[in-house]
């Protein structure tokens, strides 16, 4: 295992120094996030943008990888990208942005308003009786009655 806490703390620090009005913040998921990396784990990173949808995204994704990937080009990325809008209201939540939302820790937010907002989501998720269930390396949710349409947003 890895000194998860340093490499936490190292990165954020680094995308601190993420320029552009755009990117609004950066969060960080998967196994760094649980503490369960190990030497082969990547940095699996969601950033979020505002006023970048316009752009092809194509161009968009290279182009928000490109800056994240010259601050930390030391570490294996998995990089998303996602309008702030979509992640605060977003349509339909996917299994992935469901983990997300329980995981994440947040690395840069420069509207000091994901952190609650993340806490009242992980509440919602509780409440609804979603659970998580670990199946060797992987996760999947199971829903409090099959089929039954949950609201956590």
């Amino acid at each position: 295992m890895i000194d998860c806490q340093a490499v936490i703390n190292d990165v954020r620090t680094r995308l601190s120094r993420l320029v552009g009005s755009s990117f609004v913040a950066v969060l960080l998921f998967g196994s760094l996030a649980r503490c369960e990396a190990d030497d082969r784990s990547d940095v699996d990173l969601l950033v979020l943008h505002t006023g970048l949808n316009k752009i092809d995204r194509v161009r968009r994704r290279r182009a928000v990888y490109l800056a994240v990937s010259a601050l930390l080009h030391d570490y294996p990325l998995t990089i998303i990208d996602m309008d702030i809008n979509e992640f605060l209201n977003p349509g339909i939540i996917t299994p992935l942005l469901l983990n997300i939302y329980w995981d994440a820790v947040v690395l840069l937010d420069r509207t000091g308003k994901l952190s609650e907002f993340l806490e009242r989501v992980r509440r919602r998720i509780i409440e609804s009786g979603l659970k998580r269930v670990k199946d060797g390396r992987a996760y999947y949710w199971v829903l409090p009655k099959p089929l039954e349409r949950v609201r956590i947003i």
